[in-house]
């Protein structure tokens, strides 16, 4: 077996930074792969034929320190993450913070000639306070008419009244999909409330079935 010596591989990189420190604290410790490195240096001491306790009594040597460095980073970063303190526990700052609470207002858009006017009457308020009141003016507002809805819809529900009797007048009875076949869904709505009226009225008798409603006149 061919003998090589083994201080011609160790003095080049990567297996260089073991033996000289000073290439280890020009480096980021977190680059150096210390496994790597140590797997090749083993592959060359088998090369060579023989053991060489020195040169692996160095490696391991500078392997823990390598290693250590790495884990006084982490503790060094966790140290200083720590410092850190929020503003709400800092002591330089001479601040009260405000916990401000969650709002949410509707907005609507308004007209320029609207502002103007809010902003009259709050100027025309903080000047005379005593006639604040006489400044807000209110539009009257035009109460409805709920007799013309009512009576409207009352004549809609009539006219639908109308169109189910006619349809179950021949035979006097018929089922609510036979009613409404052909028409709107809009149609097939007002049907139904028709046939609510009516059976309130009681000119209609209603039977449930299955999937169906079965209507009969009232004789």
């Amino acid at each position: 077996m061919s003998q090589k010596n083994p201080s011609e591989g160790i003095s080049q990189p990567p297996i260089n930074v073991l033996f000289s420190p000073i290439d280890v604290s020009k480096k980021d410790v977190w680059t150096i792969d210390i496994i790597r490195i140590l797997e090749i240096l083993i592959k060359l001491l088998n090369q060579t034929g023989k053991k060489d306790y020195r040169v692996a009594g160095i490696a391991a040597l500078s392997s823990a320190m390598i290693h250590r460095m790495k884990v006084e980073s982490i503790f060094a970063l966790q140290r200083a993450a720590m410092e850190k303190k929020p503003l709400g526990q800092r002591e330089d700052i001479d601040i009260d913070l405000i916990n401000m609470p969650y709002r949410h207002e509707s907005t609507y858009p308004v007209t320029l000639d609207e502002l103007l006017n809010v902003l009259e009457n709050l100027i025309g308020s903080i000047a005379n306070p005593s006639s604040s009141r006489r400044l807000m003016q209110f539009e009257p507002v035009e109460v409805p008419n709920f007799n013309d809805y009512f009576h409207s819809l009352e004549k809609i529900i009539g006219q639908y009244e109308e169109l189910v009797v006619n349809k179950i007048r021949p035979t006097g009875l018929g089922s609510f999909r036979t009613i409404v076949a052909g028409l709107e869904l809009i149609d097939v709505v007002r049907c139904f409330f028709a046939i609510l009226f009516l059976a309130r009225d009681t000119k209609i008798d209603l039977e449930q079935t299955e999937d169906d409603i079965i209507v009969s006149l009232v004789k």
